[in-house]
């Protein structure tokens, strides 16, 4: 893989985080000021700069150190090997998927409503949820939220 390559998929990693993963309190995604601040918080002092973060955001910043990165990973929530090992981004993704489909309100309020009922009960509220899906031509999805390709 060339340095080019590896630049890229740093980069559009980081974007991805910075577009999924930000405090509920916030609201919305991190400044760079703000994700810069919040490492300098965590690290107990600068250690990266707003301008530093965009850079690799970009791709401008070629060869980003792995001492950065692993804050940035901190600040995330995600190992630092989510920006160089694609299976390791596979499974941080497919989790972050999940935070992302958790802020739709009306998403938290079924899992608010299912919370302690049993498995039996469960079960036909999860065949009105596929029939729900197909109607709406979207996706089925296994157990663990993944979508599984429609069956004829």
């Amino acid at each position: 893989m060339t340095t080019d390559d590896r630049t890229h998929r740093v980069a559009a990693r980081l974007d991805h985080l910075f577009r999924t993963v930000y405090p509920a309190t916030l609201g919305r995604p991190y400044s760079y000021r703000e994700a810069a601040a919040k490492i300098a918080e965590l690290a107990g002092a600068a250690v990266i700069s707003p301008v530093y973060l965009q850079q690799i955001r970009t791709g401008q910043r070629k060869t980003p150190s792995l001492d950065k990165l692993a804050w940035v990973a901190q600040l995330f929530g995600v190992p630092v090997t989510y920006f160089s090992d694609d299976i390791v981004a596979e499974r941080v993704d497919a989790q972050l998927e999940i935070v992302t489909e958790l802020r739709d309100d009306g998403v938290r309020e079924l899992a608010r409503l299912a919370a302690g009922l049993s498995a039996e009960a469960l079960e036909p509220i999860k065949a009105q949820l596929r029939y729900a899906r197909r109607s709406e031509g979207l996706p089925e999805v296994d157990s663990d939220g993944t979508p599984t390709p429609n069956q004829v």
